[in-house]
């Protein structure tokens, strides 16, 4: 495509070169250019910036797209200088890759916990009714079930665009993506057109970015007072949780079409009764007035909510309540999100992605009374990020777990005493005692910063009936310390402790 057809009204500063050259891609990672593509200038540092562009230069770039003052112009290289790059870029993705979104029917998932389990039951639900259906979030990019890519929850414009236009060619039907904050904060997915929208909850995360939970919640807002109404599909909608305070701000925001759902009766949808326990979740749910019986294999209440969240956004699209009970039925949720690991048949150990103070005691608040023993929480925070939050995460584990084993998560090129310092204040406001050892049944708390000897003291120590849930890394396969990504996931180190053991279950 001409780079004057990709720049057709864009809001720009000056042109420098010619502008009828042809791009064959876009990029925003200098590492990824090829001959005659587009590049996005979108580092924050300056050194950085001039360091991707001369990166992106020397593998061939054709024109470059930067704030000003980054480049001096070059005969063979097209400048463009724009005050907002990331607009110009979600913009130019749209034409080139001929805005799938318009042809997909594309469903975006926001709020602080559930996104990918919501999209992950709601691939299961377009699946069950014949609707094929991609998946854009957290754990990655999947395609017919195979995973394509990874990267961020929600992913630069220009890859979104990409990824959608992948889909559309392998018969793609339907995509459900997590939106994250960040991404609405900076403008990713404006470009895009959504079917619907749904908001599962706020809670404390991202604030070492957005500074305030007002910020937070007003990025987040942004899905359905702007991008939403842009949309060319005109009946997209809004669907949010209506008995929530922010859930109902949400709804009271929307200018068109709402859908609502929830424990209340009052609601659009709703389970007319329910049970959850470690066997999984059982409700007849009524939705627009027609009830069904749905069962599912995920647990806790708020996987419930997360079931009729998908359940409302799915009948308000169209599909037949059958299908939404057999794709409920079938979907086993995403992985490292409550995910079990067989140990021994007298103890559940669960590794979950609980990261944030919200996740984490609607966690263990769940599994409490399910445990016929104690709770085990293994935990920590990670570094480099909202350093606020790590005394309310001690705190929490501390009022809700008997043992509470504190250790490393991602600290980054934070010391990790200093993080874990900083959450057993949480602990020992909570009245928990710090122990030396673990004595089995005992109330307290453990300090082990090496991660893989936590969970092996948390497994070691466990009592018959107990629970032991690994919280804040989930599906990663990786732990990273000081600039180092290294090779960890908190499942393949339970079976290995379990095996050590002479524990493991087929």
């Amino acid at each position: 495509m001409k780079l004057s057809e990709l720049l057709s009204k864009a809001d720009v500063r000056r042109i420098v070169g010619d502008q009828a050259v042809e791009i064959t891609g876009l990029s925003c990672d200098s590492r990824r250019v090829e001959p005659g593509n587009l590049f996005f200038s979108l580092a924050r540092d300056d050194g950085a910036r001039r360091g991707h562009l001369e990166d992106a230069l020397g593998r061939g770039a054709r024109a470059v797209v930067v704030r000003g003052g980054e480049v001096e112009a070059r005969p063979a290289v097209t400048l463009v200088e724009c005050d907002r790059p990331r607009l110009l870029m979600g913009a130019a993705a749209s034409r080139f890759y001929a805005a799938p979104s318009q042809r997909v029917d594309l469903v975006g998932v926001t709020g602080t916990s559930g996104k990918t389990t919501t999209t992950y039951l709601l691939a299961s639900i377009f699946e069950a009714a014949g609707r094929s259906c991609g998946i854009i979030g957290t754990i990655g990019t999947f395609v017919h079930g195979r995973k394509i890519s990874r990267g961020l929850t929600t992913p630069e414009s220009l890859d979104l665009e990409c990824a959608l236009a992948g889909m559309e060619r392998a018969g793609v039907k339907c995509a459900a993506a997590e939106v994250s904050s960040i991404g609405l904060a900076e403008h990713r997915v404006d470009e895009l057109n959504f079917r619907a929208a749904l908001f599962t909850n706020l809670g404390r995360d991202h604030l070492d970015y957005h500074q305030t939970l007002e910020d937070y919640f007003d990025a987040k807002l942004r899905l359905f007072t702007e991008i939403l109404p842009g949309s060319c599909h005109r009946d997209a909608f809004a669907v949010a949780r209506g008995d929530d305070p922010h859930g109902r701000q949400v709804l009271d925001a929307v200018r068109g079409r709402k859908v609502s759902f929830g424990l209340a009766r009052s609601l659009d949808v709703y389970p007319e009764h329910f049970t959850a326990d470690l066997s999984g979740i059982r409700a007849t749910v009524s939705a627009f007035g027609r009830t069904f019986e749905i069962t599912s294999p995920l647990i806790g209440e708020f996987n419930l909510l997360n079931i009729l969240g998908a359940s409302a956004l799915s009948v308000a699209l169209g599909v037949d309540v059958a299908a939404v009970a057999d794709g409920v039925r079938r979907c086993s949720g995403a992985p490292g999100r409550l995910e079990a690991v067989a140990v021994r048949p007298d103890l559940t150990v669960l590794v979950d992605y609980a990261h944030k103070p919200d996740a984490l005691e609607a966690v263990l608040t769940m599994l409490r009374p399910l445990a016929k023993g104690g709770v085990i929480c293994v935990f920590g925070c990670g570094g480099d990020r909202d350093r606020g939050k790590r005394p309310l995460m001690g705190e929490i584990a501390g009022r809700l777990a008997r043992l509470a084993v504190l250790t490393s998560d991602n600290p980054r090129t934070e010391d990790p005493l200093r993080i874990i310092g900083e959450v057993e204040q949480g602990l020992m406001r909570a009245g928990l005692a710090r122990r030396d050892s673990a004595a089995r049944g005992a109330r307290g708390y453990l300090v082990e910063p090496d991660r893989r000897c936590a969970i092996a003291i948390a497994i070691r120590e466990a009592a018959p009936g107990d629970i032991v849930v690994i919280a804040g890394k989930g599906h990663e396969d990786y732990q990273i310390v000081g600039k180092q990504i290294l090779n960890f996931d908190d499942r393949a180190i339970v079976r290995e402790i379990a095996a050590e053991l002479g524990q493991g279950q087929s």
